[in-house]
């Protein structure tokens, strides 16, 4: 079964917009939505001028799971590197799962310096980040299955650490990757993978095959069928102009220079003005901007065909509700 998942971004709408949003979305047939979780946008300000958002995704979580009945919600994604120490992202967990059981989860990546720069707090370079979102699932899971835990890391320590609420097994953790370590990761330490921009050739003879390997790894007795296979896909749907779908998207150009996924540059401005220099075709090539339902249709069925079984849409989309009716009516039905 294909599940359905809405991003809420808090860097392109308000914390209350993102609400109206899940809300509209569990009414169309959505299974889960997604918040980011970065202290700086990747852009400083819209198209039309207006400042960018960034609102806190842990303080959104629970307003969100208040807002709706059934949807289950969780970090798209959260990055353990030095602002979070695990045992405190655990005990956030966990009070969430006593409030709302069942409808909690948690997505974790290995970070972006956005997060931590900011905080006057140093980047690691990619192992180093790697091994402590390893170390930061070991603590979480242990806090959940134990009591009093003592935990001696190269990273973090805990000292007789216990959860006195919530339940005894963690939500599930998903893990993002568009590579093929955390995609190992993954299928070792993890209940789900998730991976953005990625085309099917490479998800099945390279990122899914390092996900069976973790599997391997691992203790578990599972397979990578068993495992929820998450893509977050961009999409911007207008049902009279395509010009109209495009402007929303624009200041996320500058996510398509890898350069701002590896080096230690946090400034939303500095993100902005490189990305204005993207022509705009790269973007059109790899978000579905579109005023045909079908594009919608195609685009899932892609990712369906690529072994995908948790299809999560960041909708740009001028009107967010006509966007949750073509998706109701005309593309959840032919996944049924």
């Amino acid at each position: 079964m294909v599940r359905f998942g809405w991003f809420a971004s808090l860097e392109e709408f308000s914390p209350a917009e993102c609400l109206h949003q899940v809300e509209i979305a569990e009414e169309a047939g959505f299974d889960t939505a997604w918040v980011n979780d970065h202290f700086h946008p990747w852009f400083d300000h819209k198209q039309d001028g207006s400042p960018a958002n960034s609102g806190n995704g842990w303080s959104w979580l629970p307003a969100a799971l208040e807002r709706t009945d059934d949807l289950v919600i969780g970090t798209g994604v959260s990055a353990i590197i030095h602002r979070y120490h695990p045992a405190n992202v655990a005990h956030q967990l966990a009070t969430l799962e006593e409030l709302y059981p069942d409808r909690v989860f948690l997505g974790l990546g290995s970070g972006e310096a956005l997060n931590e720069s900011p905080l006057g707090l140093p980047m690691p370079e990619f192992g180093e980040c790697a091994r402590r979102t390893a170390e930061s699932i070991r603590i979480i899971r242990a806090l959940f299955e134990n009591d009093f835990v003592d935990y001696d890391g190269n990273y973090w320590q805990l000292d007789e650490a216990n959860l006195y609420t919530g339940p005894d097994e963690a939500p599930p953790i998903y893990i993002a990757s568009n590579g093929s370590t955390l995609a190992r990761m993954a299928g070792d330490l993890g209940d789900g993978y998730i991976t953005v921009f990625e085309e099917p050739d490479r998800v099945q003879n390279e990122l899914f095959p390092a996900v069976e390997r973790g599997i391997e790894k691992s203790d578990r007795n599972s397979s990578l069928e068993e495992m929820d296979r998450s893509i977050h896909i961009h999409v911007s749907y207008d049902p009279d102009s395509e010009e109209a779908a495009l402007q929303p998207c624009l200041p996320w150009r500058g996510t398509q220079l890898p350069i701002f996924f590896e080096a230690d540059i946090a400034d939303p401005r500095v993100v902005q003005a490189h990305g204005d220099k993207v022509d705009t075709q790269v973007l059109k090539d790899i978000f579905t901007i579109t005023t045909d339902p079908q594009d919608l249709l195609d685009v899932t069925q892609k990712y369906v065909d690529a072994g995908f079984n948790h299809i999560v849409y960041q909708s740009h989309s001028p009107d967010q509700q006509a966007f949750c009716d073509v998706l109701e009516e005309q593309v959840f039905p032919e996944f049924d």
